[in-house]
């Protein structure tokens, strides 16, 4: 688990707590599964070195993740792309097989743009996975932050409003998707979300 957040450039790489390790752990074991072998996966906010696509490497083809502070971590199958992701992305249409967005839609104003562009990166047959913590977690995360427990540079103070997943549901079905599966983990503190591109 401490090897999630390691990357070729150690100064480009935020100061990890060991409880941000675990929490972010904790997510990747939720995506994971729903991650076909021998795929292509783009990584959305992928946070500094792109941990999350390091995490399933060998599940993958490639993979690519994008985030304002990516880093430099292109090794091997995996590679990095400095872009701001509620723009349009600087990648071809239909290439991945999964979009994954890993607690950044709480982080996001309008998240519709970021969705719709999600499923134009996605082949027919491909899914969005997502996860985001409950509106009740803020609290206990502003805790943590001030006893140092979780790393300020997270942003835990820009969480957004929660969209209610029947309300998230109908923007992707909006959007395209069609198949949409959802559900809890860690005692319902944080959600899961599969949506399927025809």
């Amino acid at each position: 688990m401490l090897g999630l957040f390691t990357g070729s450039n150690p100064q480009d790489q935020m100061h990890y707590t060991a409880f941000d390790r675990f929490l972010a752990w904790r997510r990747f074991r939720a995506a994971t599964p729903f991650i076909g072998f021998q795929s292509r996966a783009c990584d959305l906010g992928c946070g500094p070195g792109a941990p999350f696509l390091h995490s399933i490497e060998s599940r993958l083809l490639s993979g690519i993740g994008l985030d304002e502070n990516p880093g430099e971590s292109t090794e091997g199958k995996i590679s990095v792309v400095r872009a701001n992701i509620t723009y349009p992305l600087p990648l071809e249409s239909g290439q991945f097989d999964h979009v994954t967005m890993l607690a950044v839609l709480e982080h996001l104003v309008s998240p519709q743009n970021v969705l719709a562009e999600s499923y134009r990166l996605l082949r027919p047959g491909g899914s969005l996975i997502m996860t985001w913590p409950s509106a009740l977690v803020d609290p206990i995360l502003e805790v943590l932050t001030r006893l140092r427990l979780l790393n300020d540079e997270l942003g835990f103070h820009q969480h957004q409003p929660r969209i209610p997943v029947p309300k998230l549901r109908r923007i992707l079905k909006g959007i395209g998707f069609t198949e949409i599966e959802d559900g809890t983990f860690e005692f319902g503190l944080n959600h899961w979300l599969v949506a399927h591109k025809e």
